[in-house]
Order: structure tokens, then C-alpha cells, then sequence
């Protein structure tokens, strides 16, 4: 089931997916974990708990799967899913469980590993 969107200038219809991500910014050691609400084909909807990477921070997005979730060893194990994203908005979420919501655009997909 695609969304869309009208209260915005989104060039592609957004696509609900709840999964479990970790991004790096930049040439930062310490990789964060957030939830993706929805994707396209142009980039990603991310909520966060505490602060989010600065606007134009470049990032590194690994989707978690469950077995990695339950096992850190099966994280080794098996090919990821990794994207190249650019952060273009951010906005405080008062009426949500998250407190931050974070609009990425990818700049590359990543061949996964393995």
C-alpha cells in the first residue's frame, strides 16, 4: 500500500515499512539505532528518541533484521542492506512516541556484504 502524501512537494509516493536501522554520520565511530516509518524510491522516514544528526549530515544506513536484533554474532553472518543517505529535514515531534522525525534522500545504495 503506497502513501500519499498531499500536504507536501514529495516527488515519489511513500511506502509504510517499520524496521529497526543503525546509521553512522560521517567519520564518526558511534552508529545510532532508529526506527524507519516509511521508505521511497528517493529516500527515507527515520524516528529518533534523542537528538538527530545535523542537516546535510551524510550517513551510512544499515537495515537491522529480526535474527540480528535477538543475536549481535548473527549480525556477521549474514548480508545487510545498506544505503548512502543525506539528512534534508528534521522536526521535533511533540504529539508521538518519538521526539525527533528525520527526512533522509539517499545519495547511493551500497551492494550488501558477503
Amino acid at each position: 500500500m503506497r502513501v500519499r502524501n498531499t500536504k507536501d512537494n514529495r516527488e515519489k509516493d511513500r511506502i509504510p515499512h517499520k524496521a529497526v536501522i543503525r546509521f553512522c554520520a560521517g567519520d564518526h565511530d558511534e552508529c545510532r539505532i532508529a526506527r524507519m516509518i516509511n521508505y521511497s524510491s528517493t529516500g527515507m522516514y527515520l524516528e529518533l528518541n534523542y537528538p538527530p544528526p545535523k542537516l546535510g549530515a551524510n550517513l551510512l544506513i544499515e537495515v537491522l533484521e529480526g535474527e540480528e536484533l535477538q543475536n549481535p554474532m548473527m549480525e556477521f553472518q549474514n548480508p545487510k542492506t545498506c544505503y548512502y543517505a543525506k539528512v534534508i529535514w528534521k522536526k521535533n515531534l511533540p504529539d508521538s512516541n518519538a521526539e525527533y522525525g528525520v527526512g533522509l534522500r539517499y545519495l547511493s545504495s551500497a551492494p550488501a556484504e558477503g
